[in-house]
C-alpha cells in the first residue's frame, strides 16, 4: 500500500494507503501521542486495512494537542472532503486518537468507530478526575470541545477501556452518555491503552475487523483478553501496581521478578515502581537494565527523574 499525501498543514496530515478492494470502504485512523511530539512522525497503514483490502486513512498531528488546533477547521474540511465518496467509513483511535476519532467523526461520515481508552475531555471543569493531564490542557491553549458536540452522536462500535484506571473508567462513563449506541468493554488490567495484554496475540486487529466487518463479538474479545493475560507481563505489571496499596509483600515480590523475566519496558517500570516503594535492590536493578540498554528512550529518563525524586535520591 503505497503513501499518498491528501492533507497537510502546520499541523496536521492526512495520508491514504488504498487497498485492493473496491474502494467503497474505508478505515481513518487517528495517531495516538507519541513520547516527543515536534513535527509529524512516520506513518504506515494498519496491518488489519491491508488484509481486508479496504482503503485506510491515517491522520496525524505534529503536537500533543488531542487534534484541537487553530487548524481544526481546515482539518474537519479535509476529513470531509476526502471522505465523501466511500459508502462506508469506520474510525479509529487509541487515547488521544479515539478522542479525535470520536470528536472528527461527523467530518469524516463514520458510522462506527473503534475507541480505545479514549478521553473524553482534558479541561480541568470537565475532567477534575485526570490531573495527570492538566498541564496537558495548559498547553493546548484552546477551549477542548466534547466530542459529542462535533462528532456523530449515532455511532456505534465499541469503547473498550480499563476499568482499574480510574481516569480512564470516568472518561469512559462521559463518552458512554454522549454516544450512548457505542458498546462498552472493560478489560481490566489491560492498562493504557486497554487493549495492551491482546496487543501481542494480534487480538487488535481481530476487533478492528469484527468493527470494520459489522460483526462485533465482545464475548470473543474479553475471551481473548482472558486467553491472552495468562502469558502477559502486561497483565503481571498492571496487577502488581493495583495490588500494592492492600497486598504490598506480594505484588515487591511479583515486581522483583518482572525486573529480571519481562521484555525492557516492562523490567523498567517494574524497577521504577520497586524504587518508589523503598525497595533496597530496586536501584541495582534498574542500573543493570539501563547498562543493557543502548538508546534510553526519553520517556524514561523523564520517569526515573519523578522517582529519584520521590524516593529522595
Amino acid at each position: 500500500m503505497r503513501p499518498e499525501r491528501l492533507h497537510q498543514d502546520a499541523r496536521h496530515r492526512i495520508t491514504l494507503f488504498r487497498g485492493t478492494g473496491n474502494g467503497r470502504g474505508a478505515i481513518v485512523s487517528f495517531e495516538h501521542g507519541r513520547d516527543r511530539m515536534a513535527g509529524f512522525g512516520p506513518v504506515s497503514a494498519p496491518h488489519f486495512a491491508a488484509r481486508l483490502g479496504i482503503d485506510a486513512l491515517v491522520v496525524q498531528t505534529a503536537r500533543r494537542d488531542w487534534f484541537v488546533s487553530d487548524r481544526s477547521a481546515a482539518l474537519a474540511e479535509a476529513l470531509a472532503r476526502v471522505t465523501r465518496g466511500y459508502a462506508e467509513v469506520v474510525a479509529s483511535g487509541f487515547s488521544m486518537g479515539g478522542y479525535a476519532a470520536l470528536l472528527y467523526s461527523a467530518a469524516c461520515h463514520a458510522t462506527r468507530v473503534m475507541a480505545v481508552s479514549p478521553q473524553y475531555c482534558i479541561d480541568p471543569e470537565v475532567a477534575p478526575f485526570d490531573p495527570g493531564r492538566h498541564g496537558k490542557f495548559a498547553q493546548i491553549g484552546l477551549p477542548m470541545p466534547r466530542p459529542e458536540t462535533q462528532g456523530n452522536p449515532d455511532l456505534s462500535g465499541i469503547l473498550i477501556y480499563d476499568p482499574t484506571i480510574r481516569a480512564d473508567r470516568n472518561h469512559a462513563a462521559l463518552i458512554r452518555a454522549g454516544f450512548p449506541r457505542l458498546s462498552p468493554l472493560s478489560l481490566p488490567f489491560g492498562g493504557h491503552p486497554a487493549t495492551g495484554v491482546i496487543v501481542t496475540a494480534g487480538g487488535v486487529g481481530r476487533i478492528a475487523e469484527m468493527v470494520v466487518q459489522d460483526r462485533l463479538d465482545v464475548t470473543a474479545i474479553r475471551q481473548m483478553h482472558r486467553h491472552a493475560r495468562r502469558a502477559s507481563k502486561t497483565y503481571r505489571l498492571n496487577l502488581a501496581t493495583a495490588a500494592l496499596a492492600r497486598h504490598p509483600v506480594r505484588a515487591i515480590r511479583e515486581l522483583r521478578a518482572l525486573t529480571t523475566d519481562a521484555p525492557a519496558g516492562t523490567r523498567f517500570q517494574a524497577g521504577v515502581l520497586l524504587l518508589e516503594n523503598g525497595d533496597p535492590d530496586a536501584a541495582e536493578r534498574l542500573s543493570l537494565l539501563l547498562d543493557e540498554e543502548p538508546d534510553i528512550p526519553p520517556a524514561w529518563a523523564r520517569r526515573l527523574d519523578r522517582a529519584l525524586k520521590a524516593a529522595g535520591i
